[in-house]
Order: structure tokens, then sequence, then C-alpha cells
């Protein structure tokens, strides 16, 4: 039978009674006595079926659950073993018994850790060999495991590590391809400026070189500028003759 398609637990001591009347108290050590004789012929279910009476008149002892509880194993239904271990242990916090059933119960629900710790405490309240040579099987294994957890930490904390470790480097190189671009891009702006700027000057000397040899040369048929003191020629006479002298033929009419 799988432990996870157990029967629902048997009913509980009832919570709102808390103490039995002499005639309650009979009738539960009856059912306890025909439980016990139901177990000694080996019919466990009638057993269960007396004890869970017994414990449905109220105020179970720890001894009682327990009993129930050990039955339980037996059938095959270790939650509700443990759920009766938790209730004896509710009555009796040192039930020896309740611990070791429940370490076993723990155990056939491969709850290592859960039944290791059981295992200790009952043999701390009731030592027995058995339950040395159980707990000790227990204790091995539980070493197993944590050794394997240990060793899973290490790997996933080297593995974050490692991941971390990347994530920087990433960072890192990306951090530095970005200054790179930045300063081949300054770099570009700045050359940039410095071409224009010595196209601007080289255009400005152009231009200047144009206005320069475009200024006009003096022309010959142009009229001549004179200085202070000098009087242009007089009419008639060819430029730079000296006048004519008085008596000449050209006074005469």
């Amino acid at each position: 039978m799988d432990p996870g398609d157990e029967a629902p637990f048997p009913a509980m001591s009832p919570a709102d009674i808390e103490e039995l009347s002499d005639e309650a108290q009979d009738k539960q050590n009856a059912l306890k006595q025909e439980g016990s004789e139901a177990l000694e012929d080996g019919n466990k279910e009638l057993a269960l079926e007396k004890f869970t009476e017994a414990i449905a008149v109220g105020c179970a002892s720890a001894m009682l659950y327990s009993r129930r509880a050990q039955l339980l194993f037996q059938l095959d239904r270790p939650r509700a073993a443990i759920n009766d271990c938790d209730a004896a242990l509710k009555v009796n916090p040192d039930s020896a018994k309740a611990f070791k059933i429940r370490a076993k119960a723990n155990l056939k629900l491969d709850r290592l850790e859960e039944a290791h710790s059981d295992f200790q405490t009952a043999l701390k309240i009731d030592y027995d060999e058995d339950t040395e040579e159980a707990s000790k099987e227990v204790a091995e294994k539980v070493k197993e495991i944590k050794a394997a957890q240990v060793k899973q930490r290490v790997q996933a904390e080297e593995g974050e590590y490692q991941r971390k470790l990347q994530e920087s480097k990433k960072a890192y190189e990306e951090g530095l391809k970005a200054n790179e671009e930045k300063f081949r891009d300054q770099r570009m702006k700045d050359e940039e400026e410095k071409r224009k700027a010595e196209e601007e000057r080289k255009e400005r000397v152009r231009k200047r070189e144009e206005a320069d040899n475009a200024e006009p040369a003096a022309d010959d048929g142009a009229p001549k500028a004179y200085g202070p003191g000098s009087a242009p020629p007089a009419a008639g006479t060819a430029e730079g003759s000296a006048p004519p002298a008085a008596g000449t033929a050209e006074d005469v009419d």
C-alpha cells in the first residue's frame, strides 16, 4: 500500500471532555481489554476498532494513543501513526514509546532527519538495543544526506560565484567598449572640427587672393591725376609740349 493512499485518520478523544466519570472510565477500560484480546488473536482490524472506541470515550492516555499508533504502523498507515504519536506526546512529552513509533513511521516515509531526531530523543528517555541499532542506520543515512547537501550547496555557491564573476567581467568589458566608443566619437568630432576650421581658413585665403587679383590696373586712356602745383596742359597742345614763343608765326592772324 502506498502511504499516500492512507485511509482517513481514526477518531481522537473529544477535546471538550476533561475528565471521565467512573462509568465512562469502566467503559474505556473494557474496550481497551477487548482490543488487547483481539490483538493477541491476530485480529488487527478488530483491535483497531476497539482501541478507537476506547479513545473516543475521551481523555485517552499517552499509552493508549501509542498502542493504537503502533497498530496503525503495522497496518501500513504511517501518517495516521504519526498523528497518534503527536497526540500521545501532547499528553506526555516524555513518552519514549511515542517517539520510537514516530521515528519508525518517519523512516517509512523517508523523513530521515525527523526519524533520526525521534530516535535520539527516544534513546535519551528509554534506551534499548533495537532502537540503538535502528538509529545507527538512520544516522548513517542522514550523514550521507547532509554530506550530499553540503556538496550541493558548495557547488551551488561556486556556480553563483562564477556567474557573478562572469557578470562582472562582462560589465567591465562593456564599460571599456563604451569608453572606447565614447573616446572614438570624441576624437572623430575633434578631427571633423579641425577639418572644417582648416577648410574655412583655406576659403578665406582663397577669397583674399581673388580680391587682390581683381584690383583694376591703370588704364592709358583714363584721365591722369595731377599733383599740387601742376596744371593740365593747355587746350590744343600736345601733352607735354611747350607753349609757342611770342612773335612766332602762330601769333600772326
